[in-house]
């Protein structure tokens, strides 16, 4: 039986997982993993330049798609700068430049500039995060240029070749800046892209129909490199059934066709898909303004749940990305810090509150290697495929499509059926059941049997996407949660059921490797796990029903956190403290504590994890006094819960409530550790336990300012709880 990244089964209610805590740019497309991707070659010379489009006004169309399934391919502007020679910068903002020497820039006819992150400057949290090729699927960077002149100047970017995964990059936006960082082009003199006058390439009603057969249908080759090696997949595979993804992410013209190309298709094959997917607009609603293929799915940010349902999928935008973690500060409280905004009885809105991290774009949520190319025939007739949509010899009785097809409204809305239940089996069907012969070694994985892996993991998620846009499920999903759960949170918005579809496509949970991992380096991957820990409890976080770690495990995201931070050298206590206020008030939710695994538990809501090493931890280089208000904020209202159970109701070790498998006092312990326990003292081979935290870490977060009066409380209730700890010592008045 294949099982995530440790993670046992247990028997409680229903069937759950239990796990240990953690402490440890490609482009959309199938691309079979059984052979390595190759590295970028030097660009061929001689490509024809493409002329970027233009406004009737003059102005240049934005974004410019520096793209084409050969390589060399060069897009060519022309703009009026008066100041022109003053220029020592050209500063872009760009998505999708995935590897170094991927692009590369030019000057009036200059040398060309190759784009590395030797030659280049990134800007801002990217370049913590592995710049080019990093962790952020876009990103902004300057470039020193020389040979610009006072009027027209011609600037054009090349895509040099590709890795055999991409098919060119995106430039957003672009200037150029004098000595002083002074901008030289007006804003009036570029112009964004409307996706609403966009028309078909080919109008004909056989053309279309002929795209849609290309799309379900069509025989691809993996890439111009391996010619060769055709794919198992299908392009409805990688994405959509319908292609409603590049639809509502408005995908251009140009995009498709590049793609079609890319994966060994003619250019009027590319159009007809093309065609297709401009006609999908008879079939779904308008996008909305920030339905980009570069705007992170999802992103929080102001004013998303006023929307409608089927664009809170596009998110804030990049606009809504801040360079500060602080910034985040005022939208949580708009009145100054105070525990009555974050009482842990409260259900805060991580939707529309912005963060100062930047969520995958949809090209990272399409597997780069669809299970078919990865795991062949073993993949098409498991039950993982067969509760899907029905496809291959599997056994399962039931497919996903199906159910919510047949089922309508009511099984969407939990009140006919059991619509958790069969969202939980899919999930089982990978991560339990799933056990290819060619896996590999857990914690070992080559890189190929990572991009295997994640691809597998990476489709579930599209297709549990595809389910719940189809399906309306982001809007009856939350009142299958009152209905099947009776939860008493329910969200506005968001996913159903116990599976974690979005927090087990983390490389982290996946158990791959830190030192030789398909993202490039150690900082990528934490990225890559963060992201999708924090998209999780966006679109899932429980709805206050939680089951043992199901749908979250809070512990496993605190600790990529710190790994992240350790990595990068950049701290985020806000989201991190975003993170454990939305895990406690999960489980403040009316259960109490005879039940831990379903209620209240100090594992996941500690305020430890909110102060987390302070000033030598994740809030080093914050102010003392804005840590000082949101963690007494956090531990007085931590308290006025904890103290509110008797401790006579609490499940705890060694008694004959225990949790049947909390034998020792460990790290992931949800019930009190035996009423006997002396901080420091080993059980189970270890003292990483919370009582003894607590007994090393009052006294240092005392150190740092830290409420006295809420220290004394602390104390007084973990030596009610411990009378054998001596915790009142730690008391001082």
């Amino acid at each position: 039986m294949r099982q995530l990244h440790r993670v046992v089964m247990i028997s409680v209610s229903s069937a759950v997982l239990l796990s240990a805590c953690g402490g440890g740019g490609s482009s959309s497309g199938s691309s079979g993993a059984q052979t390595s991707s190759a590295s970028p070659s030097p660009a061929p010379t001689g490509s024809s330049p493409v002329i970027a489009p233009v406004s009737a006004s003059g102005a240049l169309v934005m974004p410019l798609e520096v793209m084409s399934a050969s390589s060399g391919q060069v897009i060519a502007t022309t703009l009026q700068v008066p100041a022109g020679a003053s220029a020592r910068t050209l500063t872009m903002q760009v998505n999708n430049l995935s590897y170094d020497g991927k692009g590369s820039i030019q000057i009036n006819g200059g040398s060309w500039i190759t784009l590395t992150n030797a030659s280049v400057t990134v800007l801002g949290n990217a370049k913590l995060y592995g710049g080019i090729g990093g962790g952020y699927d876009t990103i902004s960077l300057n470039v020193p240029i020389t040979g610009a002149v006072n009027g027209a100047n011609q600037i054009n970017f090349r895509f040099n070749t590709t890795d055999g995964v991409s098919s060119g990059y995106r430039v957003l936006s672009f200037n150029l800046l004098d000595g002083n960082g002074n901008k030289l082009i007006a804003d009036s003199r570029f112009v964004q892209d409307d996706p609403t006058t966009w028309t078909a390439p080919l109008s004909n009603a056989s053309d279309v129909n002929a795209g849609a057969q290309l799309w379900q249908s069509a025989t691809l080759i993996e890439s111009p490199i391996n010619a060769g090696h055709p794919l198992q997949a299908h392009c409805m595979d990688c994405h959509t059934s319908t292609g409603s993804d590049l639809f509502k992410f408005n995908y251009s013209n140009n995009s498709i066709i590049v793609r079609s190309q890319f994966h060994g298709l003619s250019q009027t094959q590319g159009q007809q898909i093309a065609s297709y997917i401009r006609s999908l607009k008879n079939q779904y609603p308008t996008p909305g303004a920030n339905c980009r293929p570069w705007n992170p799915p999802y992103q929080p940010g102001p004013g998303l749940d006023a929307a409608p349902v089927s664009d809170w999928t596009c998110g804030a935008g990049l606009g809504a990305v801040s360079e500060n973690d602080l910034d985040t500060l005022a939208t949580i409280f708009p009145n100054g810090v105070n525990a009555a905004a974050v009482s842990t009885k409260g259900q805060i809105n991580l939707r529309e509150i912005p963060i100062g991290f930047q969520l995958p774009d949809w090209n990272h949520w399409v597997p780069r290697v669809h299970p078919k190319d990865a795991w062949g025939d073993y993949f098409t007739n498991s039950n993982l495929n067969k509760e899907y949509a029905g496809e291959g010899t599997g056994n399962a009785t039931y497919n996903m499509r199906t159910q919510l097809a047949q089922g309508g409204t009511s099984y969407a809305q939990g009140a006919t059926g059991d619509i958790f239940n069969a969202l939980y089996y899919w999930g089982v069907a990978f991560g339990e059941d799933f056990a290819p012969p060619n896996e590999g070694s857990s914690g070992s994985y080559t890189i190929p049997q990572q991009e295997n892996l994640y691809g597998t993991a990476q489709w579930q998620l599209l297709k549990s996407w595809e389910l719940a846009q189809d399906f309306a499920l982001e809007q009856n999903c939350p009142t299958a949660w009152v209905n099947e759960e009776k939860a008493p949170k329910p969200e506005k918005r968001g996913w159903c059921g116990y599976w974690r579809f979005v927090f087990n496509v983390s490389p982290h949970i996946l158990n791959f490797p830190i030192d030789n991992n398909m993202f490039g380096s150690a900082v990528g991957q934490y990225v890559k796990s963060n992201q999708w820990y924090y998209l999780q409890i966006l679109l899932n976080p429980g709805s206050g029903a939680h089951n043992v770690q199901m749908p979250v495990d809070w512990q496993y995201a605190y600790g990529l956190l710190d790994n992240l931070y350790q990595a990068s050298g950049r701290t985020e206590p806000i989201r991190n403290f975003l993170y454990v206020l939305k895990g406690a008030q999960e489980m403040d939710n009316g259960v109490g504590v005879t039940d831990v695994n379903r209620g209240w538990t100090t594992r996941d809501t500690s305020p430890l994890d909110v102060w987390s090493g302070g000033q030598n931890g994740v809030w080093r280089g914050t102010s003392p006094t804005t840590e000082q208000a949101v963690v007494n904020a956090f531990l007085s209202n931590w308290l006025d819960t904890t103290t509110s159970f008797n401790l006579s109701d609490w499940q705890r070790e060694g008694q004959p409530n225990a949790v049947s498998y909390e034998t020792t006092c460990g790290w992931s312990i949800r019930s009190l550790c035996a009423s006997g326990y002396v901080p420091g003292t080993l059980s189970g081979g270890t003292t990483a336990n919370f009582p003894t935290w607590t007994w090393s870490q009052i006294p240092l977060m005392r150190g740092e300012g830290i409420d006295g009066t809420q220290l004394n409380r602390f104390a007084t209730w973990l030596n009610a709880a411990y009378p054998s700890g001596n915790y009142l010592s730690l008391i001082q008045n």
